[in-house]
């Protein structure tokens, strides 16, 4: 019997369950000064090293934020003052001042971009995305970059929690959001605008790699890496949400890495491999910073893998296309651009592994686990 997996038919099935469907029309409400809010455990996966992307959905009324000091918070990781590792929320002040703001805490200093909107203009469905790569902060509102501050350092970890509605717990509950909150998405790695794009307008599960996907569809969930949350207080479940499009990810990760300077390293979609979908590409993390690699592709992956050089290879290499150079950023993630044509066949099936130089690996090489996917029209 060949060592090739079944993937045909595997992935057959997935895509099948990957057409999309109208999502649930939930999401959570809050107000501001009634205490309520979400709440992620600790892990250092919410902390990532090799950068991060949040995403939300997000309504906000200004209207009815009182002049008393005021920090509407989409999102933060540890609520103690001077120890988060990033937040996401409104720099109301003292004065009801209409401005987003994003901070990441890094090794190296604090990183602000803050981004001015009009009063009432967030009363529609917004979309909020924030990243950093190692060096650069950014800002993204409806897919579009709005503000962006240059740093350097890995996320400084503290450890806490991971609140979503709410910052800390200073005085009166001031740091509660004031408005609704959908589709709260955290990537170990940062996103580009396409890869952002790609995917504001589904609601994604299934997501490999590390990815964090909170659907908040009458539960809290996280429906990719497993990472559920907590509800306290006064947050209600409402149905004012965009509709959105159910989307898992047509495919799966297989086989093991090879251990490295900075551990085993898994490869992760930046999106949804769809047909016309320009955004897509594949990421690896933690590698060894700086070093060269390369993203190999097969036209299957298999049960047991190839060794070479002290390596694992889970490629089928019978049906090997080749490999192409990327590049280790200085947090440790390789990046692959890997858009997708609008002539590409739909159902094509693509296995990918990763392998790169690192002083730790076997005869200076590691690997990654391998993904396999199908291409959706």
């Amino acid at each position: 019997m060949s060592n090739r997996i079944a993937l045909a038919a595997a992935l057959t099935g997935l895509a099948a369950l990957s057409t999309p469907l109208a999502a649930q029309n939930a999401g959570i409400t809050l107000s501001n000064l009634v205490d309520g809010y979400v709440e992620v455990p600790y892990s250092p996966e919410i902390v990532p090293q090799g950068g991060i992307t949040v995403e939300a959905w997000a309504t906000y009324d200004d209207a009815t934020i009182g002049p008393s000091w005021r920090y509407p918070t989409i999102l933060r990781q540890n609520g103690n003052a001077g120890q988060e590792s990033y937040f996401l929320r409104v720099e109301a002040g003292n004065n009801n001042n209409t401005a987003i703001r994003w901070l990441v805490q890094t090794t190296n200093g604090t990183y602000n971009v803050t981004w001015p909107f009009t009063p009432g203009q967030l009363l529609a469905w917004t979309h909020f995305a924030a990243t950093w790569d190692g060096s650069t902060s950014r800002l993204f509102v409806n897919g579009m970059e709005v503000g962006s501050a240059n740093g350097s350092g890995a996320l400084r970890d503290q450890g806490n929690v991971l609140r979503i509605g709410k910052g800390s717990d200073v005085a009166t509950p001031i740091e509660v959001w004031n408005g609704s909150i959908d589709e709260v998405r955290l990537w170990p790695y940062a996103r580009s605008a396409a890869e952002i794009q790609a995917t504001m307008n589904q609601a994604l599960n299934t997501v490999p790699g590390g990815v964090s996907t909170w659907s908040f569809d009458n539960n809290l969930m996280d429906t990719s890496a497993g990472r559920h949350a907590t509800m306290s207080g006064s947050v209600t479940y409402t149905n004012n949400v965009p509709t959105l499009t159910s989307q898992p990810f047509p495919g799966a990760v297989l086989g093991m890495s090879t251990a490295g300077c900075s551990g085993a390293i898994q490869v992760a979609p930046t999106s949804i491999p769809q047909v016309g979908n320009q955004g897509f590409g594949l990421v690896a993390h933690p590698g060894a910073p700086g070093s060269s690699t390369i993203c190999a592709f097969s036209g299957n992956a298999v049960s047991s893998p190839f060794p070479l050089q002290g390596i694992d290879i889970w490629l089928d290499l019978t049906l090997l296309v080749g490999g192409y150079a990327a590049t280790v950023d200085a947090l440790g993630t390789a990046h692959f651009p890997l858009p997708i044509g609008a002539t590409v066949p739909s159902g094509i099936t693509i296995a990918a592994q990763f392998i790169s130089l690192d002083a730790c690996g076997p005869q200076g090489l590691t690997a990654s686990n391998a993904i396999a996917f199908a291409i959706q029209p």
